[in-house]
């Protein structure tokens, strides 16, 4: 079947394999822990703000820049001083690409991120107004993550969807944080207040969705109370972060570039 969605002023159409389904009359968010509940953004579901100090911010940057040439080394690939965020496509082909993204699709532990989590750790508590973390002890909660999605390629980003249709992602809190190649062409999208539909408002494909031929592990979003859902691309600056609640429909975040790579910290966090 033929579905579509709404980016700002762009339509796109997706071919659809697989049963589609809607949920139940309950929200969702209503049942958890809402990390936005002390927030004056709670409506929205969504805020953009200043993120790290520049020294810190340049350190994360620098660190995960490293991380990624030297896994385009491991898987193959070659780098030179050249190298950049923002070029990575043009170091790799779709089979050096889909190498490192087995790599990197599981994260890394937040021990290696490039400053103290702390630091993340005590930014989100203050913006939360609830003390926060991504290091849950004694939980699968420790990792931080890298998406990276290159200009053109439509099969480097997930559909629109709730990360808590996946049970594990609950009760949480989200941030998107650019490092390279977001703007209005290519960040991340969300349906703004989505967060409080009921689970009967929103029809989805049953499991992981298979769009144009590829099989994703995430639902994806169909219609919106019957309409085609109409999402927006937040403005961020370097050095700006997104806390966005995993509960608010998000994704499909094509990057309609040119000739730039998106590469941006994907990273959860929960109440303590």
């Amino acid at each position: 079947m033929n579905v579509s969605y709404q980016i700002d002023d762009e339509v796109i159409d997706l071919q659809l394999e697989g049963s589609v389904v809607s949920g139940g009359d309950e929200v969702l968010l209503a049942q958890d822990i809402d990390l936005l509940a002390k927030t004056d953004w709670k409506e929205e579901g969504y805020t953009v703000v200043p993120f790290l100090s520049e020294a810190d911010f340049a350190r994360v940057k620098a660190g995960i820049t490293k991380i990624i040439k030297d896994l385009i080394v491991y898987c193959g690939g070659k780098v030179d001083d050249a190298f950049t965020l923002a070029r990575y496509h043009m170091y790799v082909d779709d089979e050096l690409h889909l190498k490192l993204a087995k790599e990197i699709k599981d994260g890394w532990l937040v021990s290696e991120f490039p400053i103290d989590i702390q630091i993340v750790n005590d930014r989100m508590s203050e913006l939360l107004k609830e003390e926060v973390c991504t290091d849950l002890k004694g939980t699968q909660y420790d990792s931080f993550f890298l998406r990276i999605v290159r200009p053109k390629r439509y099969t480097d980003n997930n559909p629109p969807h709730r990360d808590v249709w996946l049970d594990r992602l609950r009760h949480a809190m989200n941030i998107y944080a650019p490092l390279s190649g977001s703007n209005k062409n290519s960040a991340l999208p969300i349906l703004p207040g989505s967060h409080l539909l009921r689970e009967s408002e929103i029809q989805r494909t049953a499991d992981g969705a298979r769009l144009n031929g590829t099989q994703y592990t995430v639902p994806c979003v169909i219609s919106v109370k019957g309409n085609t859902p109409k999402m927006i691309r937040p403005h961020l600056v370097e050095n700006e972060v997104m806390l966005f609640t995993p509960y608010m429909v998000h994704g499909g975040g094509y990057n309609l570039n040119e000739d730039e790579t998106r590469t941006s910290l994907e990273i959860r966090f929960w109440k303590v």
